[in-house]
């Protein structure tokens, strides 16, 4: 979701995008004839339930909104290069905290269009914050992060992410979902490169829905379900993120510039609500 500065890394990552992009096109344009084709089934192993002898490490339900220095979240990212803004990762967002609330154990975030053409929107993090708060927590591998979000309109250039970064990189992009494409999720491991776009009847705009990463050594795998006990095992990468994978936790509702998808075409507001994140550690 986010790079480091540098025109090396600029010019290696655009053209990384644009292999991205050529090769979503082509997916998409051999889809158009017939029905999508599911992500590559998981292990074997990923079939186990994803909640044996865990413990909650990190659970909010977002009766409140825990924000600030001091506090579980905080609001700016270093992922960012200018903290609340990062030109280069063809984002229109502008960070505020008036973009982000609860009511109702519903965290609510809300980008609005601005005069200059880009958008105030929100982001949580758990650290490396611009001293905006987090309680620095980190994930790990042997982690089961769970998410249970309402996507986005459809045709509103959205972007919402959940994902990880500490240090310039250990960037596992949990889920990312484009309002272009409203029937499919994307799960990327740019840690040991590895992705996957997948289509099921759980995914569509303004719609709830959970999902879910048990991270492993040489293995992660993606579970989606309609509820917190019904998470079916998606896809396995094969790669895993290694045995010491650490990185903070990164949640966020983007608006793309139109470079690799749609742009926006209206400026009502675009909103995503998330009502459960927790993470259960062996």
């Amino acid at each position: 979701m986010a790079r480091p500065d540098g025109p090396a890394w600029i010019v290696n990552g655009m053209a990384i995008r644009l292999l991205v992009a050529l090769a979503m096109a082509a997916t998409t344009a051999a889809t158009s004839a017939a029905a999508p084709a599911p992500a590559p089934a998981p292990a074997a192993d990923a079939a186990a339930a994803p909640r044996t002898q865990r413990t909650t490490v990190l659970l909010d339900r977002f009766d409140t909104l825990d924000l600030g220095p001091g506090r579980r979240w905080g609001w700016q990212t270093a992922a960012y290069a200018d903290c609340t803004y990062n030109p280069n990762s063809w984002k229109l967002d502008r960070l505020t905290t008036d973009a982000l609330s609860t009511a109702d154990g519903h965290l609510t975030v809300t980008a609005q269009h601005r005069a200059d053409g880009n958008w105030n929107t929100g982001l949580l993090t758990t650290g490396d914050s611009c001293d905006s708060g987090g309680s620095g927590f980190q994930l790990r591998t042997g982690d089961l992060v769970v998410v249970h979000v309402r996507l986005p309109a459809a045709g509103t250039a959205a972007w919402p992410c959940l994902w990880t970064w500490r240090d310039g990189g250990n960037e596992l992009d949990l889920f990312e979902w484009y309002a272009d494409h409203p029937d499919r999720i994307e799960f990327v491991n740019h840690v040991r490169e590895s992705s996957t776009v997948y289509y099921g009847p759980d995914i569509g705009p303004e719609r709830w829905v959970y999902v879910a990463v048990r991270l492993g050594t040489d293995n992660d795998t993606w579970y989606v379900g309609s509820s917190r006990d019904q998470l079916n095992p998606v896809w396995s990468d094969g790669t895993g993120v290694g045995p010491d994978f650490s990185a903070y936790l990164i949640l966020n509702l983007s608006i793309g510039d139109g470079t690799f998808h749609a742009p926006p075409t209206r400026t009502d507001p675009v909103t995503m609500e998330v009502d459960l994140l927790s993470v259960e550690r062996p």
